[in-house]
């Protein structure tokens, strides 16, 4: 009797010591890290607060910096209090801590106009807007998020 009592005893502390590895291994490990590609150009970012961050699952990018690289026209909206991002055939208000965006077409022939819901909220880190990658999927680029890099690139095509 004496023998399964230590048998049991040492079972448990062996699982509980276990246990405890493993989730201080799961609090101390770093948060990934992630560079981003736009248009085959890897964007070096001086500061460590322009590079991409997960949160929840869902990577983030700057906005401004990336929007710009892929040659769009970024502007504050006072009035809606909101940031604009704007190509040739459509524009987008995000605000900040929102999850809704306002996709606003300019063609005639074809309706652009839509609202998206984000996965997470835009959002400011020091002065810098952040908006999930797949933001910039409506304004028809390719947004590829594998092994720590985050690849936006312009879909193009032409007819022949």
């Amino acid at each position: 009797m004496k023998k399964v009592v230590m048998f049991i005893a040492a079972l448990c502390v062996v699982t509980v010591a276990g246990a405890l590895y493993a989730s201080a291994g799961k609090v101390s490990a770093a948060a990934p890290t992630y560079t981003l590609t736009v248009n085959g150009k890897l964007m070096q970012g001086s500061k460590s607060e322009l590079m991409p961050y997960e949160q929840k699952g869902t990577v983030l990018v700057p906005l401004r910096a990336t929007a710009e690289a892929l040659g769009y026209k970024v502007s504050w909206v006072a009035a809606e209090k909101a940031v604009s991002v704007e190509d040739r055939i459509q524009s987008a208000l995000v605000k900040n801590g929102s999850t809704q965006v306002k996709f606003t077409g300019k063609l005639k022939i074809i309706n652009l106009s839509q609202d998206m819901e984000l996965p997470v909220p835009a959002q400011t880190k020091k002065g810098t807007m952040y908006v999930p990658a797949s933001f910039f999927e409506p304004f028809f680029n390719e947004v590829v998020v594998k092994e720590g890099n985050v690849s936006i690139s312009a879909q193009m095509s032409s007819i022949q």
